[in-house]
């Protein structure tokens, strides 16, 4: 009985001093600049050392900032620049979210497992005369 009480805290002790010293290194960001888009650019080390640059597109500013290249879409939706035709929170127009079994298609909100145009992913069709069940053409 003694032993299991010990061990238990030794373990308490190790989990302590783990959750100690996560929370005691700080946060390593590089650098955070906005350029004159309102874009966030964050500027990390790739693999040989050199400096790679990634943007977040913000259109909190100016919402032609979406159709800049590189952008992840051409409409602004809550100050983000989104694709319509995939983003699953803003499929089709702003606002409008898919269920959680769904998924964005072109614009459209599907459910991949059971949809014959849509099986498994988008534009996965099933031949003709199969039908789509779990996200499989001809299951079972």
């Amino acid at each position: 009985m003694n032993t299991f009480k010990i061990s238990h805290f030794v373990l308490v002790i190790l989990m302590v001093l783990a959750i100690g010293i996560t929370l005691s290194e700080p946060l390593r960001v590089e650098a955070n600049h906005r350029d004159r888009y309102g874009r966030l650019i964050a500027s990390t080390r790739g693999r040989k050392g050199w400096s790679r640059t990634s943007a977040a597109m913000t259109c909190d500013k100016s919402p032609r900032v979406c159709r800049l290249k590189g952008s992840l879409g051409r409409a602004c939706c809550r100050k983000r620049c989104v694709d319509l035709r995939t983003n699953k929170l803003n499929c089709g127009r702003c606002g409008k979210s898919c269920q959680y079994s769904e998924i964005c298609c072109n614009g459209y909100c599907v459910n991949p497992m059971f949809d014959k145009r849509h099986c498994g992913g988008c534009f996965k069709k099933c031949n003709k005369g199969r039908s789509c069940a779990y996200g499989m053409c001809s299951y079972a």
